[in-house]
């Protein structure tokens, strides 16, 4: 889209798109998804949200409070998907200030000129999705399923077969309308165990809904692994299964990373300190004390990675960390690791935290007034087990192509590190 608006008249290519933007009903937004930064790319406010709408873009744990419960699975498969540079849209539900509920749609597609970017479009289609409101106040079954940009299927309860799929669910099954109407329970789900069948048939008789990772099979019998949420409705006189697919991400393995050998020898005086480290806290602070007076760190963390088990162990020295207790656990889904992982990146600078769109980030460093922080990963056999992070409560403190802050440092760290640990594990 962007090439096309800007090719349309050689030398004006971005006063016509800055035109086209600022007559947009929606806020615009480019993601870089190697840096984790937003930038708003027109002035649009969305009346109902105000600035609101910018938490929802960049703090996924604030936009889970907002969303009403039932939209949130799908919205986080389309921020995921966004920061993956997959296209993808979704439609949610947003319980505003004054207790109304309203319909937000959010759109993503990846940048065209810039290869580690995703553009994207946020509005409110609540108006939209009153026009089609029948006269009970609820939309249509054809209409409402429409609405959603994920596959949904409802199936009847009397033969099990499907009465009515929106446009996503017969493309990613491979079936046009009139096919649709053939396939049957059966067929969708024949790769799943009969046990993973009773605990989704065990939970509609008991709570009427279930979710749960599920395989459904397209008309070609490819397999595909999705997360699925079945729910028991009644419309019209019918009873159905609304059945909500969500297609699963594959995941990429992390590398080894190449070791700097051109580091100075440390000082004598320096190495003496750092091995006579009894706890992670003494280590990281005689770090942080031969930092040079010139230096924008104010303090280091080092986080322990945990990927199997979704889950991430942080430790910070300096001034922001005064009150962080050692080891304080954060979800590895989110974090500067995942996404280190993620890229295979050979080390994370993040220049301007209040642009990130990472859940660590609000979480952890924004209200401490990090401002931008250095990351150096480890690896273990391939796998990412620590992360050393220097932070610093100025924007772009950090230079990403310059040698890693404390570099020649590392050799002693990790030995330092792994005597900290097997004392830690004797206690």
């Amino acid at each position: 889209m962007l090439k096309t608006l800007e090719n349309t008249e050689p030398g004006n290519g971005d006063q016509r798109l800055g035109a086209y933007l600022a007559m947009l009903p929606a806020l615009a937004w480019r993601i870089d998804i190697v840096a984790n930064e937003i930038t708003y790319l027109n002035a649009y406010t969305i009346p109902s949200l105000g600035e609101e709408a910018k938490a929802v873009l960049q703090n996924p744990a604030y936009a889970r409070q907002m969303i009403v419960g039932q939209d949130n699975d799908r919205f986080l498969h389309c921020y995921d998907q966004m920061r993956n540079r997959h296209p993808a849209a979704c439609t949610f539900r947003i319980r505003l200030a004054d207790g109304t509920i309203a319909w937000f749609k959010l759109m993503s597609m990846p940048d065209p000129e810039l290869p580690t970017c995703s553009l994207g479009l946020f509005m409110d289609i609540t108006a939209h999705v009153n026009a089609i409101l029948s006269t009970d106040g609820r939309p249509p079954l054809c209409d409402r399923i429409d609405l959603l940009d994920e596959p949904v299927l409802l199936i009847r309860f009397s033969d099990r077969r499907v009465f009515m799929a929106n446009a996503a669910a017969r493309s990613l099954l491979c079936y046009s309308a009139s096919d649709m109407a053939s396939l049957d329970l059966g067929r969708l789900f024949q790769k799943n165990t009969r046990e993973q069948m009773f605990h989704v048939y065990e939970g509609l008789i008991f709570s009427d809904f279930w979710a749960g990772e599920l395989i459904v099979t397209d008309s070609t019998g490819r397999h595909h692994q999705c997360m699925a949420r079945v729910q028991a409705v009644a419309r019209d006189e019918k009873s159905l299964l609304w059945v909500t697919l969500t297609h699963l991400n594959t995941c990429t393995a992390c590398r080894e990373t190449p070791t700097r050998c051109d580091a100075p020898t440390p000082p004598r005086k320096t190495i003496q300190a750092m091995a006579k480290c009894k706890t992670i806290t003494e280590l990281l602070k005689t770090m942080l004390d031969v930092l040079p007076p010139d230096s924008p760190t104010s303090g280091i963390m080092l986080s322990r990675i945990f990927i199997a088990e979704n889950r991430v162990q942080v430790t910070g020295v300096g001034e922001p960390f005064d009150f962080l207790p050692e080891d304080h656990t954060h979800p590895y889904e989110g974090s500067i690791a995942e996404n280190i992982v993620r890229f295979n990146l050979p080390q994370h600078v993040v220049q301007e935290t209040s642009k990130s769109i990472k859940p660590i980030d609000w979480a952890l460093f924004i209200p401490r007034g990090i401002r931008s922080y250095y990351a150096q990963p480890f690896f273990d056999n391939g796998v990412l087990t620590k992360v050393l992070i220097f932070c610093s409560r100025q924007a772009e403190s950090y230079d990403p192509e310059a040698p890693a802050p404390l570099y020649e440092l590392y050799p002693e760290f990790l030995k330092g590190l792994e005597r900290c640990l097997k004392r830690k594990g004797a206690r």
